[in-house]
């Protein structure tokens, strides 16, 4: 029963990815942002006061925002196929 699961969790990680993959090349202010963040995570981890202190406070944070973003990435699309099949069913191309 679990194998299904595992299934769709790594069908739905890889359609993530592609789609992000899609989205950065399509669109130059994502493109930028991407840029932003990994010059800014340089410049963080490069900084002379980026103690070990600060270190785990700065990676937990991340870690905290990046799970956040996953799980609500992963409830939108999930809800976006809901919500394709209550239209296809009121259009009664599904039953």
């Amino acid at each position: 029963m679990e194998s299904w699961k595992e299934s769709l969790q790594v069908a739905l990680n890889e359609r993530f990815d592609s789609a992000f993959a899609e989205l950065t090349e399509s669109n130059a202010d994502v493109q930028k942002a991407v840029k932003q963040q990994l010059d800014t995570s340089a410049l963080v981890k490069n900084h002379p006061k980026y103690d070990d202190e600060l270190k785990q406070m700065v990676d937990s944070y991340f870690e905290a925002v990046q799970l956040l973003l996953g799980e609500y990435s992963r409830h939108l699309y999930i809800q976006g196929a809901k919500d394709c099949v209550t239209v296809l069913r009121e259009l009664g191309v599904i039953k």
